[in-house]
């Protein structure tokens, strides 16, 4: 780590940060404060970053936090649209994090060219995981490794991916209930809350008297009954009872 003081990163973030290999070219997408390429450079994570925000407020913050930490000069500050401000041969990893699962698609959907296997992509949606996961697999992303973060008492899925491939299209479970988190220690709390929120909607949609709901009901009926057997299988292999 460089010298002076450490940043520390939120357990989102670090998360984050922890994937990302020694000698990467990162983009980070929506900087915001600039936190992580601040943690990257400070732990030699990244050869190149650049800190991209589409508003110059949260830019001019993340070229503040960088000069408190003495890193101002070794930071790319891009004032653009997602990934506009990006040029491909420039990067090898792209970071797109605290943003809604449709704002990272059409981030995604506006710069095809990250579509190759040339390219890491680490996601992190703040809402509309369940949007976003079956997204990424019919257009190519495959999953390469996906985890859970709970913070302020919410569970945040992250996801790590690489396009160019052929990819099986998801089930409703793997879309709302993750797709390789079989393993991950926050997945019977998060399948949990993702069964009551369910349920919960289900039961709005029953007393509902108009017609186009009915189907709405079927769809999280059908939702409901893959979380559950994802959490059975989930009990299961961690060796726990339900």
């Amino acid at each position: 780590m460089d010298g002076g003081k450490e940043l520390i990163l939120s357990e989102r973030l670090l998360a984050i940060a922890q994937w990302i290999r020694p000698g990467s070219r990162v983009a980070d997408i929506g900087t915001d404060h600039g936190y992580l390429p601040i943690w990257l450079l400070q732990h030699g994570r990244a050869t190149f970053i650049a800190a991209c925000d589409m508003r110059e407020g949260p830019l001019e913050h993340a070229r503040r936090s960088a000069e408190q930490y003495g890193l101002q000069e070794k930071l790319s500050f891009r004032l653009g649209s997602g990934l506009s401000c990006v040029v491909p041969e420039e990067i090898d990893t792209i970071v797109i994090a605290g943003m809604g699962g449709e704002t990272i698609l059409s981030i995604l959907e506006a710069a095809p060219w990250t579509n190759n296997a040339r390219y890491t992509l680490l996601l992190q949606p703040m809402t509309k995981a369940e949007v976003l996961r079956p997204w990424l697999s019919e257009h190519g992303y495959s999953f390469l490794r996906e985890r859970l973060v709970l913070e302020n008492r919410t569970y945040f899925p992250i996801m790590a991916l690489r396009g160019g491939s052929a990819c099986r299209p998801l089930s409703l479970g793997q879309a709302w209930g993750g797709v390789a988190l079989q393993d991950d220690p926050l997945q019977g709390g998060a399948l949990d809350e993702l069964l009551r929120l369910r349920t919960y909607a289900l039961n709005g949609l029953e007393r509902s008297v108009v017609p186009k709901n009915r189907e709405r009901a079927e769809q999280q009926r059908a939702i409901l009954v893959q979380l559950r057997q994802m959490k059975g299988e989930w009990l299961h292999a961690n060796g726990k009872r339900n």
